[in-house]
């Protein structure tokens, strides 16, 4: 019997918190995300767990609706005939809010996505660009979104490398707009060597002379050469006897009003940029540090890295929309484990991740990226 009551009592609150969820209030907002990576089989993950977040906190389009991650986004649409769309303005419209999503784009996989991937640590295979990137007719739609101080503009990984770099200025102009500057350098945590990209494997040899046998966990450093699209031109390569911790962190550098509520430290194990901050009035708010030991860190240094790297960058200049950029691929995440319907579900994972065995990039997510995101979402509520 007491099996019963408890199980009774745990679903009643249960019941309670997906009715409260229901009556809390709506909160509008203008916003439009830009994704040109959404890959068949159709896969949206570049901006999926962007809306699950803004469903969860009650965040709608400006008639009340929520937001369906499988329509309300322009860029590439396979469900749709492989629907392709570049930024304008008419696809902007009211918005006050634009989430540069990804701009990977989509190539022509032989074998399809899937197939493509499990060969990918063991052969070379060659690819063709279908659509990504932006343009500079994109550019100019940014750049005019960006005249209007009202508005804020996020920016997140690939937005400055390939394949935007082949059109010509297009990337330049990009990191002018954000105040950074990049370089070409692209960091990873990889928990597997093996797992790594076969021309990563073949770059290791021709750089250093011998077979690729590495394995276990590793940073991998690559720098892209926007002379030869798509070609990678140094690699650095750090293991376990460099690392003084576990894994790489983002680091939240002060206290400001969109970092509220994150985490101040959590571990964050994927892509990376490596930036240069060059507007004098955009501030870092966080920065992703590496786990190395000095003599590993010097390596870095010897190739103009320095070990803090600014992740979470804000400009906020009179006259001018605000800037945010992400040099992580930071929307690009696990799928959440609770239905966005069910209130505190964001909480409940938050607390999840602490407990041991919980992979880290749930910490991530439910530490540091959600909160922020929430932040940013409050500054596009329509009032």
């Amino acid at each position: 019997m007491k099996r019963k009551y408890i199980l009774l009592i745990l679903l009643i609150i249960i019941a309670i918190f997906i009715i409260i969820w229901f009556i809390l209030p709506k909160r509008p907002i203008a916003i439009h995300v830009h994704d040109k990576t959404v890959p068949e089989p159709v896969d949206y993950r570049e901006h999926k767990e962007l809306f699950y977040l803004a469903k969860h906190y009650r965040f709608t389009d400006g008639q009340g609706r929520f937001m369906d991650y499988t329509t309300d986004y322009s860029g590439f649409h396979p469900e749709d005939d492989n629907r392709k769309e570049r930024l304008t303005h008419e696809l902007i419209g009211n918005a006050r809010l634009l989430y540069l999503a990804d701009t990977y784009g989509i190539y022509d996989y032989e074998d399809g996505l899937i197939r493509y991937e499990e060969r990918l640590p063991y052969e070379l295979i060659d690819i063709d660009l279908l659509f990504g990137g932006f343009n500079q007719e994109e550019v100019d739609v940014i750049e005019e979104f960006a005249n209007n101080p009202d508005n804020i503009i996020v920016g997140e990984h690939n937005v400055f490398g390939y394949p935007t770099y082949i059109y010509e200025n297009a990337s330049t102009r990009l990191q002018n707009l954000f105040g950074v500057t990049y370089g070409g350098w692209l960091v990873r945590y990889y928990e597997e060597l093996e797992e790594v990209a076969y021309w990563v494997k073949l770059l290791y040899t021709r750089i250093y002379g011998r077979e690729f046998d590495l394995k276990g966990p590793a940073i991998v450093v690559v720098r892209e050469d926007s002379n030869r699209a798509g070609w990678f031109g140094e690699l650095l390569i750090f293991q376990d006897e460099d690392f003084v911790r576990q894994y790489p962190t983002v680091n939240i550098e002060k206290e400001h009003y969109l970092t509220k509520g994150a985490t101040t430290r959590v571990p964050y194990l994927y892509w990376v940029e490596v930036l240069e901050v060059t507007n004098p009035q955009a501030e870092v708010l966080a920065y992703y540090e590496f786990p190395l030991r000095e003599s590993a860190l010097e390596r870095l240094k010897n190739r103009g890295i320095e070990p803090l790297i600014p992740a979470f960058i804000y400009l906020d200049e009179p006259g001018y929309a605000k800037r945010i950029y992400f040099s992580g691929d930071f929307v690009d995440q696990i799928p959440a484990l609770l239905p966005h319907w069910l209130t505190y579900s964001v909480g409940i994972q938050r607390a999840i991740t602490y407990l041991p065995g919980v992979p880290p990039q749930f910490s991530f997510y439910f530490r540091w990226y959600a909160p922020v995101l929430k932040n940013i979402l409050e500054l596009a509520v329509i009032n």
